[in-house]
């Protein structure tokens, strides 16, 4: 059946960039649009105009879909699922976006009566990864060009609605990835989790200084971009609970981190904090570079040693001194 009707539903910044990608495709369809907050719609459909129509019904918006992309945050997915559960038609493609995979998959098995369910990330465009931005008149056609879409369809989904979901991807300039819901999460445990995790405890451990509020008056990008994570704050606890173990375990590796650092500052070892400081930089360049590129190498290469600070702190990195000495 050809695709007439597709409904985004929540228009954030992602679900107005996906609405800008396909009017600019060659795709002639219908866009629809819901969001409960009716500014974000009226934004999504007259300021940045990235829907056709904007409903104000999420049940109407769910029955005339044929395609159906979901973009609110993990904390709101189940309560989508439930009301849209028996009203999509049964050749209707779901894309969900939100952000565990297990979970998503596990609801959409309990609320989802017919239609399709691919669990879907697009990633962000290198361009756009550190822009800080999430508000809807900042949508943009090109923010997941050049860059990866993750596939995790149900086992119960038809191989043309997958192959659908693989072609919406393809229109948001994305190349598609397929992979287990719980390996996805798993490895997002340390690049979702973990920063909210850190945004938590840093904005309070400042916000107890003396000073806080002059502080306030100074911080930077640094401090905003840190502690981001906290706009989706309701997506924290059930991030970290998720998979209480892999989140401990994350917790802990990182306090050992943060202590070996404290070591060094403590003894004033600036030369290995420096040496620390450019390599730490340099794999972040090497990753953005990877990311803009979109080329990754997926040969199975010789494990490679990881040291931890501490690991370097003892014995990992010579000293200059010590070079000459030997």
């Amino acid at each position: 059946m050809k695709t007439q009707t597709i409904t985004i539903i929540g228009l954030n910044r992602v679900g107005a960039s996906v609405g800008l990608a396909i009017k600019q495709s060659p795709l002639d369809v219908t866009l629809i649009g819901y969001d409960p907050d009716d500014a974000k719609g009226q934004a999504a459909l007259k300021t940045v105009q990235a829907i056709d129509k904007f409903e104000t019904n999420l049940v109407n918006a769910a029955r005339k879909a044929d395609i159906v992309a979901i973009t609110v945050s993990s904390a709101d997915i189940e309560s989508i699922l439930r009301v849209i559960g028996a009203e999509v038609q049964s050749h209707t493609l779901v894309i969900d976006f939100s952000n565990l995979k297990r979970r998503g998959l596990d609801l959409a098995n309990q609320y989802l009566q017919q239609g399709h369910y691919v669990g879907a990330v697009p990633v962000l465009a290198e361009a756009h990864l550190a822009d800080g931005r999430s508000q809807t008149h900042n949508a943009t056609p090109d923010l997941f060009k050049n860059s990866t879409f993750c596939l995790m369809p149900s086992p119960h989904a038809d191989p043309q609605a997958v192959e659908t979901a693989v072609k919406f991807g393809i229109l948001l300039g994305t190349l598609p990835y397929f992979l287990d819901p719980d390996e996805y999460d798993s490895l997002v445990q340390g690049t979702e989790t973990l920063p909210a995790l850190v945004s938590l405890a840093m904005l309070n451990t400042v916000q107890q200084a003396a000073g806080w509020r002059d502080m306030l008056r100074f911080a930077g990008q640094p401090f905003a971009l840190s502690t981001l994570s906290l706009e989706n704050s309701r997506n924290i606890p059930l991030h970290a609970l998720q998979n209480k173990q892999a989140t401990l375990r994350w917790l802990d590796a990182l306090m050992e981190e943060l202590m070996a650092v404290r070591r060094l500052v403590d003894e004033e070892e600036e030369e290995i904090l420096t040496a620390l400081t450019e390599q730490m930089a340099s794999e972040r360049s090497k990753w953005l570079n990877a990311r803009e590129e979109n080329s990754w190498d997926e040969r199975q290469s010789p494990p490679v040693e990881r040291r931890s600070i501490a690991e370097h702190l003892f014995g990992g990195l010579v000293r200059r001194g010590d070079k000459k000495d030997a």
